[in-house]
This record gives structure tokens, sequence and C-alpha cells, in this order.
């Protein structure tokens, strides 16, 4: 099992119809390819997104990323093997977070930062999972599978 966490910004802000119809494709897609995960979205118009699954499928998706028009910015925070999904339950998890809330939880994991947590130590990508995961089970109720 592999992970990959990046952030990016949104090139134009998504309306929440938007969004709905954007979740429902790539919740079909990730089904569709073995990927689970959760995407974060801040009303300033940043993601950060967890996904999980088999090394080539999780690599291609994110090379499609990568070249998605909808996305600037893109900084890969994590990627490697994992002992288990986090997110399992979830083709994509789904929140929209205030700007505070994204950019306290995207400055924990900010690679610019002093404190970034590979500095931590050989764990620290199961460590931002961990908070990442924590994070998202303080509101289920806003994750529809």
């Amino acid at each position: 099992m592999y992970h990959l966490v990046y952030t990016s910004t949104a090139t134009v802000q998504f309306s929440t119809a938007e969004l709905l119809q954007f979740l429902g494709w790539w919740r079909t897609n990730n089904s569709r390819l073995g990927i689970t995960g959760i995407l974060l979205y801040s009303n300033e118009g940043d993601f950060m997104q967890v996904l999980e699954g088999e090394q080539a499928q999780v690599d291609a998706l994110f090379a499609g990323i990568e070249l998605d028009s909808r996305h600037r910015n893109i900084i890969k925070l994590a990627a490697g093997p994992i002992g288990q999904r986090l997110f399992g339950e979830w083709a994509m998890g789904f929140r929209r977070l205030d700007s505070a809330a994204f950019h306290a939880l995207a400055g924990y994991a900010d690679p610019d930062e002093a404190t970034f947590l590979p500095a931590i130590g050989p764990d620290t990508d199961t460590d931002l999972l961990h908070l990442l995961r924590e994070f998202a089970n303080v509101r289920p109720d806003e994750l529809p599978s």
C-alpha cells in the first residue's frame, strides 16, 4: 500500500455545486482505480489531498493532477509505503474548511516551514497521515462517501 499527500491552489474558485459534481466524478474514478483518501478544500481555493492505493495508480493519478489546469502551486508533502489505509472507507472523503482551519493544518505540513514534519524523524509521513485522519474524524458527518 502507498500514499501521497499534496497541496495545491485552484486556478478558479469552485462553487459548492461544481465541487459536488467534481466529487461525483472523482469518487467514481478513485473507486475504479482502488484509490481512497480525503480532499480538503479551503474557502480561498486551496486543496490538500491524501491518496492511498497501489503505487502505480496513485502516481498516475498524481501525474494527471500535476497536468490539470485547475491546479497551480502543487507541492508534494509526503509519499511512500504505508502499512494500511487510513481513509479506506472513502473513495474520496471531502471537507470544506474555512481559511483559518485550512492554513493551520497546511502550516503544520508546509515543507518551507522549519517545523515541517520531516524534521521530526523517520515516521513523519505516518505522523502527517494520522494528523489528517484525526482532523477528518472531528466531524465525520461532513465526509460523505
